[in-house]
């Protein structure tokens, strides 16, 4: 998982960055609001001065990744151009760092599929996917679900078997479809 860390050190920040960690490698229903609170090192107040609820904190959680994800999306835009390969060499990198859970999106998702606090975090995020498809494919639909797809699968594949000739197959997969190889 690709999350920067919060620089600042307050008891929301604390919250969060813990909570991410917990929710990733644990799962959000299997983490209780006491671990996120001891881990954190705050009072249980301070958490709910914060986050209404278990949701509302899963919902900043998913939003700070949507946003870390952007960053590194832009930034790599900026040092390479606009490439198709981007999206998978981000789930790449993330690979290579270890601790693969898979798409947190998609676990949230999985966990809490009535929430729609998770459910608009999700769209949010693919959005930004799709819509960095979609100019790739100079705004054609059909190819951009197809990637979108394509991407989506590399996740799970790789949540199965972590392993980066998964990434590479969906990688040139993703070319053929977009008539880039």
């Amino acid at each position: 998982m690709i999350m920067a860390d919060l620089s600042k050190n307050t008891a929301r920040n604390r919250i969060l960055t813990t909570a991410a960690q917990l929710f990733y490698t644990r799962g959000i229903n299997a983490t209780g609001i006491d671990l996120i609170i001891a881990e954190a090192g705050v009072a249980k107040a301070s958490l709910y001065n914060n986050f209404d609820s278990k949701e509302a904190l899963v919902a900043a959680y998913l939003e700070k990744l949507k946003c870390d994800f952007e960053e590194l999306l832009t930034s790599e835009v900026e040092a390479r151009g606009k490439l198709l390969d981007i999206p998978f060499d981000l789930l790449e990198r993330s690979l290579i760092q270890g601790g693969f859970y898979g798409c947190p999106f998609t676990n949230a998702l999985t966990e809490l599929p009535e929430s729609s606090l998770v459910r608009e975090q999700v769209q949010a995020y693919r959005d930004v996917v799709s819509d960095y498809f979609l100019t790739i494919t100079n705004g054609d639909e059909l190819v951009t679900d197809q990637l979108m797809l394509v991407y989506d699968g590399a996740f799970t594949s790789c949540k199965l078997d972590p392993n980066s000739k998964k990434v590479f197959g969906a990688r040139n997969l993703a070319r053929k479809i977009a008539n880039l190889s």
